[in-house]
């Protein structure tokens, strides 16, 4: 009888201890909500508006990162959308195959993006000009607008709260040098040469197999993730990532 009751004792002590680690917070986590997909409007080949959410990212976000890749195509498509992936480049369709369960996924969070996009050849998008972009792309650009303008005649920029910025491709931190020198999202015969597509030099770029007399083409994926910063461990947490569009490169 008594072991009955002392049974019963710690069962109630237990469900208090849970009650009150749940209502002190020690089972919550820090997490990161993404850029809703629908956010994003994409059009033809050249431009994207990012409409920023302005709060509710959650409390522990610090910037946003923007992963590329640069794909070789034999093909000129005026409209790159989902069904054109695999006509442009076969590496671009099963790239964002994979990425694609992620968007607006409410159960596959916690992901390190860092890992699954760099895994996958994306590199980091730099600005000309700018020293860290994740100052660029910090709470100062919560409520605002990412217009991404790829035209014609021009190097292609992203303007954020009215200011147009170039964007660069990366060098891994100087782990490979990417060719030409001036590493702008520009089609050039350095950037898609296949004898240059590698880790040395160009990195970011995948070529095309079994390329047709078209072309050559390239195209950039761009895909946005917001992060933040986990305060008991010190360790950057990501959110979901959202695609921004794929887009052609303009001539040189």
């Amino acid at each position: 009888m008594m072991n009955g009751k002392k049974s019963a004792l710690y069962a109630l002590l237990f469900s208090l201890g849970l009650s009150f680690l749940g209502g002190c917070g020690l089972e919550s986590y820090p997490h990161i909500y993404p850029i809703p997909q629908s956010n994003i409007v994409q059009s033809l080949n050249n431009w994207a508006v990012v409409n920023v959410p302005s709060n509710n990212l959650g409390s522990s976000f610090t910037h946003f990162v923007v992963f590329y890749r640069i794909y070789v195509s034999d093909v000129s498509i005026p409209s790159t959308t989902r069904d054109t992936y695999t006509v442009i480049n076969p590496v671009l369709n099963a790239d964002f195959n994979l990425f694609q369960q992620y968007i607006d996924s409410d159960t596959l969070v916690g992901v390190n993006m860092d890992s699954l996009f760099r895994n996958r050849g994306y590199h980091y998008l730099h600005l000309q000009g700018v020293h860290n972009i994740d100052d660029v792309l910090s709470s100062s650009a919560l409520g605002g607008t990412l217009v991404f303008n790829f035209p014609s005649d021009s190097a292609p920029t992203m303007t954020v709260g009215g200011v147009p910025y170039t964007l660069m491709r990366s060098n891994g931190g100087g782990v490979f040098s990417p060719q030409p020198t001036h590493r702008l999202f520009v089609h050039h015969e350095d950037l898609w040469r296949s004898e240059n597509i590698n880790s040395n030099i160009n990195a970011d770029v995948v070529g095309k197999s079994g390329m047709g007399p078209e072309g050559p083409y390239t195209y950039a994926a761009m895909f946005i993730v917001a992060v933040g910063l986990n305060t008991a461990t010190y360790s950057p947490i990501y959110s979901t990532p959202s695609l921004i569009h794929v887009f052609m490169l303009p001539g040189s």
